[in-house]
C-alpha cells in the first residue's frame, strides 16, 4: 500500500490520526491513518462510517506522472488522498480515487496586477503547482480509465 508519513507538529492546519470506527473496511495498515486537513478527517469519517462504501484506503495507490522542468521530463509518483469501492443504488460498484484540494488550487492562477518581486513569485509557484496537478490529474484520469 501507499506510504503516509506523520505530519508535521508546527502546521497551522488540524492534523492528526484518524482512528479506524470500522477497521474491516479500512484497506491496509491503520497505523498509517493520518488527516492533513478537517476536510480529510471529513471524508474518512464519511467513508468510515457509510454503509455502502465497501472498502478504503488513504494514499493507497501510486500512479506515475510526468512533468517537464527546467526543459526536461522527469518521472514522478502521485498518491491520491483516498480510494474507495463503493457499492452505488444499483448494485453496481464504483472504484473510485479521490483527491481532496481547495477550489484555487484547481484553477489556473491569474497574474498579478502589480509586479513585484513577492507577487511575481507567489504567482510564479502557484502556476508550477496548478500545472503539477494538471499533470497529475491526467495521469489519474488515464490510469482509472485502465
Amino acid at each position: 500500500m501507499g506510504y503516509r508519513a506523520v505530519p508535521n507538529k508546527s502546521s497551522r492546519y488540524e492534523q492528526n490520526k484518524y482512528n479506524l470506527i470500522y477497521p474491516s473496511k479500512y484497506k491496509g495498515d491503520s497505523s498509517t491513518i493520518y488527516y492533513r486537513s478537517s476536510w480529510e478527517r471529513k471524508l474518512y469519517f464519511y467513508l468510515d462510517n457509510e454503509p455502502r462504501v465497501l472498502k478504503w484506503n488513504v494514499e493507497g495507490i501510486t500512479i506515475p506522472y510526468e512533468i517537464q522542468i527546467n526543459e526536461k521530463w522527469e518521472t514522478h509518483r502521485y498518491f491520491p488522498d483516498c480510494y474507495a469501492e463503493i457499492q452505488k443504488r444499483d448494485g453496481t460498484i464504483s472504484k473510485t480515487a479521490i483527491e481532496i484540494k481547495p477550489y484555487a488550487e484547481t484553477i489556473q492562477p491569474v497574474p498579478p496586477k502589480k509586479d513585484t518581486i513577492k507577487s511575481l513569485e507567489n504567482y510564479e509557484y502557484r502556476m508550477k503547482m496548478f500545472l503539477r496537478n494538471l499533470a497529475k490529474w491526467k495521469a489519474a484520469k488515464e490510469y482509472c480509465n485502465k
